[in-house]
């Protein structure tokens, strides 16, 4: 007789092969909240978790495994300790019969995303998400529906709640509050319950870097000095540092929808400085390309601007010959020049910038001078407010000591006090920065800058190209001009240092009637603007006593008001 069981091998299953239900009563716990702030709120992570192992003891479920017990928003499913217990689920298919929530916004806040992760929970592991504050029978079409319903308005909650944060958000922005972890350099900290955010010791270094480049040094200096003044940097990091706005008190934010505002917090740096910065970036030779290391062969380039159009020169080799030449950038202007040519005309020019040993003494009297005149008003201003530093430390020990040791003031008045003289503390120390730096061993710094200024074409051709380029810009800022009618060089802006060694050493062009002009030039190119102020310095050059002596005396020249830029930075 043919029966139905002989039909059996031909029945079909789930394509999955998963179990669809669980006889057995087995659950695993999941516990969360959004911020450490809601584990003080009723829906803490402890309430919840006795919650549902009240409600697992009167059911009779047994608890194989807790997750969560941490702080992860619901707003995605990618949460560490939610996939880690998905990843239990599915190793234990068959075992699990619920998940265990205190409320549905518990399980999931993705709304679509969280129905159909309840779905394949329940259709493909046979496991049933099951708040314990909000039961729901998910075994019936309706109480499907329902749950997936408290799904939806846990979603519309989140997106009502992101609205308000939103709008809060873009509130404190308008007032210039950033809202956002700030850049590299600043802290946020908390004065009189009001969060602040200010720079630190790392922005003090950052603040060099901006100050080098206004200088003009190059990226690849400032990342070693900053390497070794122990801040690690790369290329990209730092020119995404010097085009913050934020470092200038200027805040951009998306919320603000291309507006720039007034930031509150403390500036590193003044916005005439980053605008200086951001100006040598955009204008310099090769922005916006990948860089090229630099060429020892061509040591000059861009320093040398033609005179008739004022564009940089580039350098380029003829690979057939080997030989590197110079030329103006500009289509059709036909200023090529060989690079050792350029090079020995370069070296006759820093040959007019030489000192000589017979000057070397005066000169070196000169600078001291100078820099002591400088300096004087800052050494007194320091004192005093080394004097004033004193006093206010130990107006703080002697109320620390009244109110910790000696118990014979307030809480209030220790308050009121400590912070006034914390503050005048902080005010002092930071006028105190602007005075730090001094050269201690003056003489001596002098002395190695004039054994450089008296040899100054040897220097210049046996360094590397870094030198070679600090050299270059060190004595002629704004670089030089070549002239081809006359194959000559043109300088608009010299150092003022080596254009009184030059006067000194008596290598500057006199007219037909033995006149010098060199004071007049000095006075008048003298920068303006970024520097010191004017200084009318004393020259004088040096003279024996007698032919059959080797006495020597210092003859009065005259004055020039000059412009005193380092020699060394």
């Amino acid at each position: 007789m043919i029966t139905l069981d002989s039909f059996s091998s031909f029945g079909t299953k789930t394509k999955s092969g998963l179990v669809r239900s669980i006889d057995t009563k087995t659950a695993v716990v999941y516990t969360r909240v959004s911020t450490k702030e809601q584990s003080d709120n009723n829906l803490s992570l402890s309430f919840q978790r006795r919650t549902i192992q009240e409600y697992a003891e009167r059911s009779g479920i047994t608890v194989l495994e807790y997750f969560g017990g941490t702080y992860e928003s619901a707003k995605t499913d990618g949460r560490k300790e939610f996939l880690r217990m998905l990843a239990f689920i599915k190793k234990n298919k068959g075992k699990v019969s619920h998940l265990l929530v205190y409320t549905l916004d518990r399980f999931s806040r993705t709304g679509g995303a969280a129905i159909k992760l309840a779905q394949d929970l329940r259709e493909n592991q046979g496991v049933s998400v099951f708040a314990v504050t909000q039961p729901t029978d998910t075994s019936n079409p309706s109480g499907v529906l329902h749950q997936n319903m408290q799904l939806l308005f846990s979603e519309f909650d989140n997106q009502l709640r992101r609205q308000r944060a939103i709008a809060g958000m873009k509130e404190k922005i308008n007032l210039g509050i950033c809202i956002s972890k700030p850049p590299q350099g600043y802290d946020i900290v908390r004065r009189n319950g009001q969060r602040m955010i200010v720079v630190n010791e790392v922005g003090k270094k950052i603040r060099k870097a901006f100050i080098w480049k206004a200088e003009g040094m190059k990226n690849e200096e400032i990342i070693t000095k900053l390497k070794a003044m122990g801040i690690p940097m790369y290329k990209q990091q730092l020119t995404k540092i010097f085009k913050k706005t934020f470092y200038c008190g200027v805040l951009n934010h998306r919320m603000l929808e291309g507006r720039v505002i007034e930031g509150t917090h403390e500036k590193l740096i003044s916005k005439e400085l980053f605008l200086k910065v951001n100006n040598i970036n955009t204008q310099s030779f090769g922005y916006g390309v990948p860089h090229k290391k630099e060429d020892g062969n061509i040591p000059l380039k861009v320093f040398i601007k033609c005179d008739d159009c004022g564009e940089p020169f580039t350098g380029y080799i003829v690979k057939a010959k080997g030989l590197y030449y110079y030329k103006c950038r500009t289509n059709g202007c036909k200023c090529n020049r060989s690079a050792d040519k350029m090079h020995n005309l370069f070296t006759s020019l820093l040959d007019n910038y030489t000192i000589k040993p017979e000057v070397i003494s005066p000169v070196q009297y000169q600078l001291e001078y100078l820099y002591q005149q400088q300096n004087k008003e800052s050494v007194e201003q320091e004192l005093t407010l080394k004097k004033s530093l004193t006093q206010v430390q130990k107006n703080i020990d002697n109320i620390e000591e009244t109110y910790f040791i000696k118990k014979e003031m307030p809480r209030e008045t220790y308050d009121k006090f400590v912070l006034k003289y914390q503050s005048e503390k902080d005010n002092i120390l930071k006028q105190m920065e602007s005075y730090q730096g001094k050269i201690s061993n003056l003489e001596s710094y002098i002395a190695n800058a004039l054994a450089l200024s008296s040899k100054l074409s040897v220097v210049w051709s046996s360094s590397p190209v870094v030198i070679k380029e600090k050299l270059q810009k060190l004595i002629f800022p704004e670089g030089i001009y070549y002239n081809r009618q006359n194959g000559a060089f043109r300088t608009e802006k010299v150092n003022s240092i080596f254009a009184a060694i030059a006067v000194l050493s008596n290598n500057t062009p006199e007219n037909k009637k033995g006149t010098n002009h060199t004071f007049e030039d000095l006075s008048l190119k003298a920068e303006t603007k970024g520097f010191e102020p004017l200084i009318e310095l004393p020259l004088y050059t040096l003279s024996r006593r007698a032919p059959s002596t080797t006495r020597t005396s210092l003859h009065y020249l005259g004055t020039a008001k000059i412009q005193h830029q380092p020699l060394y930075d």
